[in-house]
């Protein structure tokens, strides 16, 4: 797995440009605050019967949530993002389409200036991509939960943080052989198409002001009452540069 240091916005545009060619098909993005592997929020967790447990806490979901669910919520696709939106531990992973929304999320949280953050780039193919929108009556996608390979989710456009994070997902195959998922960076089928971008330490806060410069900030990317406090607690609080000491 390639790693660029990422120094300025306009040198991580720059080498994200230089890296595409007309071999693959889409490019998607991840931020993350720590070097980890890159496994969906459910492969944390060792139970020899994960995926029985993923699928009973789906079944629970929807019979639990029943009056809480959108109507439109039909079948396990669409459950399985709607469980990931709102923090179910699934075998979905966050992507983005956008770079600079994945820079985003890899410095939101800028207390930690004095460690690097990661962007991971995946560059895929189009038979890797399950299009939800390409689903009909008469169409089957099967279960996520028999896939055997990692695939990419593209989601409808039907959910307002979605559309404003340009978002898409990762979906991880448990491997029976090695009694887990396998992180993308050990996949050998996958590997060779990830980059690590690596945002030096003490450049956060300078990033953060030029991502919100760009209209990359908490208001835009969670179109919601918690996305403005959030973005007015960095507005007000977590941008100077100095705390003022207490009387």
């Amino acid at each position: 797995m390639n790693s660029i240091e990422i120094k300025s916005i306009d040198q991580f545009i720059r080498d994200i440009v230089a890296l595409k060619n007309d071999e693959f098909d889409f490019f998607i993005f991840r931020g993350q605050r720590i070097n980890a592997p890159l496994v969906p929020s459910i492969a944390r967790y060792h139970h020899q019967d994960i995926t029985n447990i993923e699928k009973r806490m789906l079944l629970d979901l929807k019979r639990r949530g029943k009056l809480l669910l959108p109507n439109t919520v039909s079948e396990e696709w669409e459950l399985l993002i709607l469980a990931q939106h709102y923090g179910l531990k699934t075998r979905l992973l966050d992507w983005s389409s956008n770079p600079l929304v994945a820079l985003y999320f890899a410095i939101r949280d800028i207390d930690d200036s004095e460690t690097p953050s990661f962007v991971y780039l995946f560059r895929g193919y189009n038979d890797q991509v399950i299009d939800k929108d390409e689903i009909t009556a008469t169409t089957s996608l099967g279960s996520p939960f028999e896939i055997e390979e990692l695939k990419v989710l593209r989601p409808s456009l039907n959910n307002e943080r979605i559309i404003a994070q340009s978002g898409w997902f990762t979906v991880h195959p448990y491997s029976e052989e090695n009694c887990g998922f396998v992180p993308m960076q050990m996949d050998e089928e996958v590997k060779v198409n990830v980059t690590e971008f690596t945002i030096i330490p003490g450049l956060k806060r300078e990033l953060m002001d030029h991502l919100n410069m760009l209209g990359f900030n908490a208001q835009t990317l969670f179109p919601e009452l918690a996305g403005l406090c959030h973005y007015l607690n960095w507005e007000h609080l977590y941008q100077k540069n100095e705390l003022v000491e207490r009387c």
